[in-house]
């Protein structure tokens, strides 16, 4: 199924799919009429497209802003229909006895940090390329006083800053994994070790 991103009119709602951003056509699994539905609660209202905007205001990256907001979306749905059937497993009695949902949760700890940064790439790359939108553009933003390298110097800082959260991250979940399941009321001690 393909779409086109020129015209303004009922807009779909892509699930999967990719933007050929040459021919500005989309190609993937969609729901008719989507997002015109999001947007206005009408299957049938128009929706502005990305050419009715002049092209040095458009964002360069359409399909990767496509990619990562859907990234963000796909783990959001999954860790909540995980969510949800490990309440009902758990309403059940059950939840405990299935070791590889256990695991599941274990590694699923990681998704909000991916759905964090994939959304922050799909946001910054989607405003491009303006910094307010209308007022300041991205080229007209940077500093005339910080040179390249002090800009270089303070994304390494930033990037080690990060790993070094991260690393301490997985060392407490790891450490909270190992533990295992405790009871606060009966030994609060124990729960003030992981506060």
């Amino acid at each position: 199924m393909e779409g086109h991103y020129d015209k303004s009119g009922p807009a779909d709602l892509y699930l999967f799919g990719w933007v050929n951003n040459v021919t500005q056509e989309v190609t993937g699994i969609k729901l008719p009429g989507g997002l015109s539905f999001l947007v206005h609660q009408d299957f049938d209202a128009p929706i502005t497209g990305l050419n009715a905007f002049p092209e040095e205001d458009r964002p360069g990256q359409v399909n990767a802003v496509f990619q990562f907001y859907h990234i963000m979306i796909a783990i959001g749905m999954f860790l909540i229909g995980l969510s949800v059937y490990a309440s009902f497993l758990w309403w059940r009695g059950t939840l405990f006895d299935k070791r590889w949902l256990l695991k599941i949760f274990a590694f699923s700890v990681l998704l909000p940090q991916i759905a964090n940064q994939v959304g922050w790439f799909a946001a910054e790359m989607g405003r491009q390329p303006w910094i307010v939108y209308g007022h300041l553009r991205t080229s007209d933003g940077f500093s005339q006083e910080v040179s390249s390298n002090q800009i270089l110097f303070s994304l390494i800082l930033f990037l080690v800053v990060y790993a070094i959260l991260f690393l301490l991250f997985i060392y407490s979940v790891n450490k909270k994994i190992k533990h295992g399941p405790y009871d606060e009321a009966e030994n609060p001690d124990e729960f003030l070790k992981y506060v």
